[in-house]
This record gives structure tokens, C-alpha cells and sequence, in this order.
């Protein structure tokens, strides 16, 4: 490594060290993985720099630390999976136990048609090439096929099913 390369990183260490210290007590986990994160971050800036890490890889470490207020901006393009997200982040330990038995107890009961319209993500009322149209947006990315989960196309596929029968 070049020397002015450790005293840059040393600089920075040391920095980060005295603004961990000036935090108060009840902050300092919070800062301390705001220091893990920059350091993170330098070490591996400097390796796409210096050519080190393939280019990729540096995407991915850029993209890693924004994950988290990306996600929501993906899920809104699904509906079904932004549904799903939506129920595991408002149900606890106990409510996901009680979803999973309620689900297999109804596991052989048909879906209503307000269910099926919003997996599909359309209003009552929709015509039917409107349905179809919804159909294929949302099995294009969740067919097994292209790595999806079969699970989400079955739900898909019943939802359609559904709204063409009604």
C-alpha cells in the first residue's frame, strides 16, 4: 500500500475514533456501525480504484448501503409482493404462526374476488382484457421459469382464474 494511502487511512480512523467518543453513550451504537459502513465503503472504493475489484462488484457495494430505501421503491412495482412485504412487516412472531395455521386450515377455500383483484392490482369492474393484461405483466416476473417463485405465479394464475370465471 502506498504511504500516503495509510496515513489517509489513518486520518480517517483516527477521526472517526474522536467523533465516536464526543457521541453521547446512548448513540454510540448507532455511530459505530455509521463508522463500520465508511470504512466499509473507503476499502472498497479504493479497491475499484486501483483496479483491484472487478466493476460489478463495486456496483454491488455502492448499491448494499441504499438497499434499504430501495426496496420499498422496487416492491411498489409488484403488488402482489409489496402485499406480502406489507403483511410480514405488520405481523409479529405470533401473528405469523397464526397466519401459517390459518392458511393451512383455508388452503383448500377459493379466493374471493376482492383478493383476486388486488393481486392483480386492478379495480371491480375490470374488463376482461384488462385482467389479462395484468396477468401477464405480473407472470412475466414471477414465473419459475425466469427464477420467480412458483408459489406468487400459482397465486397469480388462481387470481386470474378467478375474475374470468365471476
Amino acid at each position: 500500500m502506498h504511504p500516503l494511502g495509510l496515513v489517509l487511512f489513518a486520518v480517517i480512523v483516527l477521526g472517526s475514533w474522536y467523533w465516536w467518543q464526543a457521541q453521547p453513550l446512548d448513540q454510540r451504537r448507532s455511530a459505530s456501525w455509521k463508522i463500520i459502513l465508511l470504512l466499509v465503503t473507503i476499502g472498497l472504493l479504493a479497491l475499484a480504484i486501483t483496479g483491484r475489484m472487478h466493476w460489478l462488484g463495486a456496483l454491488i457495494a455502492l448499491v448494499l448501503p441504499f438497499l434499504k430505501k430501495l426496496l420499498p421503491l422496487l416492491l411498489r412495482f409488484s403488488p402482489l409482493l409489496a402485499r406480502w412485504w406489507q403483511n410480514q412487516k405488520r405481523q409479529g412472531p405470533r401473528d405469523k404462526q397464526q397466519h401459517q395455521q390459518h392458511r393451512q386450515r383455508s388452503n383448500n377455500a377459493r379466493m374471493t374476488e376482492a383478493e383476486a383483484l388486488d393481486i392483480l392490482g386492478l379495480k371491480a369492474g375490470a374488463s376482461r382484457e384488462e385482467i389479462i393484461h395484468a396477468h401477464r405483466q405480473l407472470i412475466q416476473k414471477l414465473h419459475p421459469d425466469r427464477q420467480g417463485s412458483a408459489w406468487l405465479a400459482a397465486q397469480v394464475n388462481e387470481a386470474r382464474d378467478r375474475l374470468l370465471k365471476s
